[in-house]
């Protein structure tokens, strides 16, 4: 079983966008594939905390614009997952939803 957890910023213009990419190191955007915005990603990791969170302030970013992804990917169609305990440090800073993806392969 694979588990990849990122923070996504939903709704961001592109100069958020771009200044995300030069702010932190790892992080990506691209344009979103319906609406006139973009979606950034950072993978959630320790050291990103910090810049994640302060991004997130700097820039302004609503809360219901943006969320924690967690991407899982198994052999298993049922399975018990931990979530990762990086999630719940930064649901201390940044209360927002989060978001999975289960996919059986």
């Amino acid at each position: 079983m694979e588990i990849e957890a990122s923070f996504r910023f939903l709704g961001l213009d592109k100069l958020q966008a771009i200044t995300l990419e030069r702010e932190i190191v790892g992080a990506s955007q691209r344009k979103h594939f319906k609406h006139d915005c973009y979606v950034g990603s950072v993978p959630l990791v320790d050291q990103y905390i910090e810049d994640i969170n302060n991004f997130y302030v700097r820039q302004r970013v609503r809360i219901e614009e943006c969320d924690i992804f967690l991407s899982i990917v198994t052999e298993s169609s049922s399975n018990i997952v931990e979530v990762p305990e990086i999630v719940n440090r930064l649901l201390k800073y940044i209360d927002c939803k989060l978001t999975f993806s289960f996919t059986v392969v």
